[in-house]
């Protein structure tokens, strides 16, 4: 995937740059004809199933706990281009390796208890809420650790090992993110026929060019507010404003984009802590707090304004909410991550918090279970990964270089809050993910009692959770990759 984005990032540097406010569609320029490869010749990186490799018609089935199974798994041909791209995968997998794929949704934490108390091998894959029973599940023995299975291979290129090393807290990796898994990254929609009205640098360049900060955006939202009835209020309908919030967890990737998150890993001990008190946050969050002093430049709730009515210059989403901003006609869109603390900072961080994916520690036949998650991780970016990509897209960009860059950038920084995900439902790391939303709705702007009274809860949350692994695995190495 990283080696597509630098592609599409140059071929967007030398393509013609296209108007901020001219269509995609309209551009009629004649593209060259590129020679397409062999469909029969796999090019690819081999998986690490071995060749002839079959389990006798076994059945694998995957629970979910939240999400949505027809997003991983279909039972027919429909015509739909998503729906059968992930049926060829699925039989693809059946007929390769023998087996028959299935699954369950909704299922039930006590469910799913009692079978474990039980042996029972039921469910071969789960998937979690992102903070529902992670703490609880990896901390209890109900997961088999990743590194105990066979043919996964977390330095493969179609699994997320950054990310998957970020969501170890002790010694063995739980949770499990590859390009099976359709992620879904914080993003943002923008109106670029706005940008071209006020003047505004290109976000694309900007982007591409490693420039785009949360400075520069908020500028841009605050300069782009228009109380077109002159009332003084940024009230009306016909008012323009610069940043849209459906929810209040939309405000929250703001922090991650600049790349400060609730916990981080202590290198010598290899641990989380709370490490938010320090003054690129403080510093970080004055950025944010510039939005709730400049009203109109942000907008929660209160005004029944949405994208689609033009007056919005950025539209705040999780992924799958492009594909409904690429339907709008009345202008063309345009789609960033959200942006950096400042110029110096290395990357983007696209904040994911869902589709975490892990393996009953009631599974009988690891072998058979491996080879699975193995190829559906590896055929995935066969043709799943692309054809996702072009549904969120749209007929309408999904051929537009540039905007396509955009999105791999996107999906390529996908970064989880560990800490969140672990403790979400608990006072004091889920108040510190909210902080950004606290500061722009609520203009709350006293950091440091914030952190005084995070900080002890937080210190017992994660207190909580290694006593439960050491007791487990026995005491974590103190030496990690993991960032």
């Amino acid at each position: 995937m990283k080696k597509l984005i630098a592609f599409l990032l140059a071929a967007a540097m030398l393509l013609p740059l296209v108007s901020c406010g001219t269509d995609p569609v309209e551009n009629t320029e004649t593209e060259a004809v590129e020679e397409t490869a062999d469909p029969n010749v796999e090019t690819r990186t081999p998986h690490n199933v071995p060749a002839g490799t079959t389990f006798d018609g076994a059945s694998f089935t995957m629970g979910f706990f939240f999400g949505s199974p027809d997003k991983y798994f279909s039972d027919e041909l429909t015509g739909d281009n998503m729906n059968d791209a992930i049926y060829r995968r699925q039989k693809k997998a059946e007929g390769e390796l023998d087996v028959k794929l299935g699954y369950e949704g909704d299922v039930e934490h006590d469910e799913f208890i009692q079978l474990y108390k039980a042996g029972d091998d039921v469910y071969q894959y789960i998937q979690l809420h992102r903070i529902s029973y992670v703490e609880e599940f990896s901390g209890t023995g109900y997961l088999r650790p990743i590194e105990t299975m066979p043919y996964i291979d977390l330095n493969a290129d179609w699994y997320n090992k950054e990310q998957t090393d970020a969501m170890r807290m002790g010694k063995y990796t739980y949770f499990l993110t590859s390009d099976f898994n359709l992620l879904e990254p914080a993003a943002i929609v923008f109106n670029r026929n706005l940008i071209t009205d006020n003047n505004f640098e290109d976000p694309y360049t900007l982007v591409s060019n490693g420039t785009w900060t949360v400075d520069k955006m908020i500028q841009m939202a605050i300069d782009v507010r228009n109380d077109r009835n002159g009332d003084g209020l940024y009230e009306s309908e016909d008012d323009v404003f610069g940043i849209r919030g459906g929810d209040a967890s939309l405000y929250c990737p703001f922090t991650t984009g600049m790349g400060i998150l609730t916990g981080t890993r202590n290198p010598e001990t290899g641990r989380y802590e709370m490490t938010m008190n320090n003054e690129k946050t403080y510093d970080g969050l004055d950025k944010l707090y510039r939005l709730h002093e400049n009203p109109g430049s942000y907008l929660y709730t209160g005004v029944n304004v949405n994208f689609a009515s033009g007056n919005i210059l950025f539209d705040l989403c999780y992924a799958s909410s492009i594909e409904r901003s690429a339907d709008i006609s009345e202008f063309v869109i345009g789609v960033v991550p959200y942006p950096k603390y400042d110029e110096a900072q290395e990357r983007y961080y696209s904040q994911a918090t869902h589709n975490l994916t892990a393996i009953p520690n009631t599974i009988k036949n690891p072998e058979m279970v491996g080879a699975v998650i193995e190829y559906l991780s590896w055929e995935s970016d066969n043709e799943v990964t692309d054809t996702y990509y072009n549904k969120l897209l749209k007929t309408r960009y999904a051929n537009d270089p540039e905007t396509r860059a955009m999105l791999e950038i996107i999906f390529d920084t996908v970064t989880y809050d560990p800490c969140t995900n672990y403790f979400g439902f608990s006072d004091g790391f889920c108040g510190l993910f909210y902080l950004a939303s606290s500061v722009i709705i609520y203009g709350q702007n006293n950091y440091a009692a914030n952190f005084r009274l995070a900080r002890g809860l937080c210190k017992a949350e994660l207190e909580r959770i290694y006593t439960a692994l050491d007791a487990l695995e026995g005491p974590a190495e103190t030496e990690t990759t993991a960032e």
